[in-house]
């Protein structure tokens, strides 16, 4: 009877084990979220006091100074002098804000996905609206303004195309775009803007306005930030 008693206890014991790591492991991605989540918010609150500290500074003239004692136990700090911004990175199994989202706190962007740049600059020589992330960066054909229309054909609008994974530029001919297989929406007068311009954007999109013969329109051109190629959307203007 003590042998089987013991038998008993063991496989008791065994069992016991097997349901607490169970419950361990199931419970782990929850402890894990709630973790990193306060993490989060504690940056939130370090960069929130040292933009108040930078704004004092900054009225309070030349010579003027504080100390900051920045602590953190996860992520990357780095500071970029060139766009003078401060920068916290912090890669997260669990979800802790949706995709290519941003919220912001006076000066402090808070978001997911922040890799896409869009601003204005050149292809050999011709103006052009420029989308960036990680992965690739497109040209546009800077045309007209809202204000001052031009006239432009859809293959005119995207220049180029670099692969920053493979190192090259893609090879294409043109990109011609119209609608309903007519010749005539491809041609007329409009303009190309930037929706939005600047850094850290989950995303950035050039909109090309076309009136034609055939019909006015939009073509949008997004680039997402983690993604190696850009989305073309049209829309009734």
């Amino acid at each position: 009877m003590k042998a089987i008693a013991l038998i008993s206890a063991v496989i008791f014991i065994g069992l016991t084990l097997a349901v607490a790591v169970i419950v361990y492991n199931a419970g782990m991605p929850v402890v894990l979220r709630m973790q990193h989540a306060a993490a989060v918010e504690k940056m939130k609150g370090v960069f929130s006091e040292m933009d108040k500290m930078i704004e004092d500074v900054a009225s309070e003239g030349n010579g003027s100074k504080r100390t900051v004692d920045l602590r953190f136990d996860i992520g990357t700090f780095s500071v970029n002098g060139s766009s003078d911004n401060l920068r916290w990175d912090f890669d997260s199994e669990t979800i802790i804000a949706s995709p290519r989202t941003s919220t912001a706190f006076g000066n402090v962007v808070f978001g997911s996905k922040l890799d896409t740049s869009a601003y204005e600059g050149d292809y050999l020589g011709t103006q052009a609206l420029i989308l960036e992330n990680e992965h690739i960066r497109a040209y546009f054909r800077k045309i007209g303004s809202p204000s001052s229309p031009q006239a432009y054909s859809t293959n005119q609008l995207l220049l180029a195309v670099y692969q920053k994974d493979l190192n090259q530029w893609m090879p294409f001919q043109s990109l011609d775009i119209g609608l309903d297989n007519s010749g005539s929406s491809k041609t007329g007068i409009g303009y190309t803007i930037l929706e939005q311009a600047g850094t850290d954007l989950p995303y950035a999109t050039v909109s090309a306005y076309m009136s034609s013969s055939y019909a006015n329109y939009f073509l949008n051109f997004t680039l997402e930030s983690g993604e190696d190629f850009f989305t073309i959307e049209g829309s009734p203007a």
